[in-house]
């Protein structure tokens, strides 16, 4: 396939399946937004990957099995989403009244469009690629998902616990095949990294929504504060936006720049506000999906929880709630335990 076409089916498996899939979890909120639709639409692209994959890795199925199973639930569920946006209502949420942009905004717009060039242009390549990237290279041309081991070649004769677990690179191989074919190392390289560092301050500015919900000049100010402090944050390797800009493909750098801080901002408006917006649900997607990228999301993920799950007792001394928001733990509880049968 040509790289236009491909290009075209990156932008459609990438953004607008995501963000119409968003649309059919977030068809009851008053006020959604494009922005949010995209963010949830990425906890369903995630955690259903990590529904689909283990049982196909434990029952050693092939990959192309999986890549039909995905994009077919994938496009059901976009094809949803696009039944609920053609209603006139929905369309009026998610576009809004028009507001005026602050300086401020448009700087940090400045900002993270030269940043998306850096990352799409000057990819660095990091050490971690001969796992990570090459495990989806050998799982695309094994059609096989966890059976080679990418290091020699040969077939694993005990399954990596560290990684089987959190199978990002499969999701990496999946869209491969779903994008008409493209080199995993081409899409991790060059695909993944722009549309995701787009997701990482799609979730910064709803923390500012948040935060500053009447005064756009704010949210501008902190947006741009975020996007500028992120060139220097290069001091240490370990910062979360030394993992944005440097190997924002790779899973934990998903889990430090875009998974923790969404939990943040879902856990901030579902656990400690009365009459939340949102379902319970996108907690719990949200748990799922961070199992996926990394094995340190199955630790970290709830963690994060656990410390909102404390204000909630704190503030609305419901058991009943803290019970409900210790069930969005789930997933991470139910991998640990495997984990450590592994």
């Amino acid at each position: 396939m040509n790289n236009l076409g491909s290009a075209l089916l990156a932008l459609v498996w990438l953004l607008a399946a995501p963000a119409l899939a968003g649309v059919l979890f977030l068809r009851k909120k008053e006020s959604a937004t494009g922005i949010e639709c995209l963010l949830v639409g990425y906890l369903f692209l995630f955690s259903l990957a990590e529904l689909l994959t283990l049982p196909m890795i434990y029952f050693r199925l092939p990959l192309h099995l999986l890549v039909i199973c995905y994009g077919i639930l994938i496009g059901a569920v976009a094809v949803a989403g696009a039944i609920c946006l053609a209603r006139r209502d929905v369309i009026k949420k998610l576009i809004g009244r028009p507001r005026e942009i602050s300086p401020f905004f448009l700087a940090a717009l400045a900002i993270i469009a030269a940043q998306i060039v850096i990352v799409t242009l000057f990819a660095h390549f990091d050490a971690d690629d001969a796992l990570y990237v090459a495990t989806g290279t050998t799982a695309v041309e094994t059609d096989s998902i966890f059976r080679y081991d990418a290091y020699t070649g040969l077939l694993y004769e005990q399954l990596p616990r560290r990684y089987v677990l959190s199978p990002f690179p499969i999701f990496l191989a999946v869209i491969s095949r779903l994008i008409g074919g493209v080199h995993p190392a081409i899409v991790a390289h060059t695909l993944f990294p722009p549309i995701f560092l787009v997701c990482v301050y799609c979730v910064v500015y709803q923390i500012a929504r948040m935060w500053f919900p009447d005064d756009g000049n704010a949210r501008g100010i902190f947006l741009f504060l975020c996007a500028f402090l992120t060139w220097f944050s290069a001091y240490t390797v370990y910062t979360a936006g030394s993992f944005q800009m440097v190997r924002l493909w790779q899973g934990k750098a998903m889990l430090a720049a875009f998974m923790l801080p969404l939990i943040f901002w879902l856990s901030a408006s579902i656990l400690l506000e009365e009459k939340p917006e949102h379902s319970r649900l996108l907690l719990f997607m949200a748990d799922l999906g961070s199992c996926l990228l990394t094995s340190m999301g199955i630790i970290l993920a709830p963690l994060m929880i656990g410390i909102f799950l404390f204000l909630e007792l704190l503030r609305f001394h419901s058991l009943k709630r803290t019970a409900l928001g210790i069930a969005c733990c789930l997933p991470s509880a139910v991998l640990g335990i495997v984990y450590l049968l592994l």
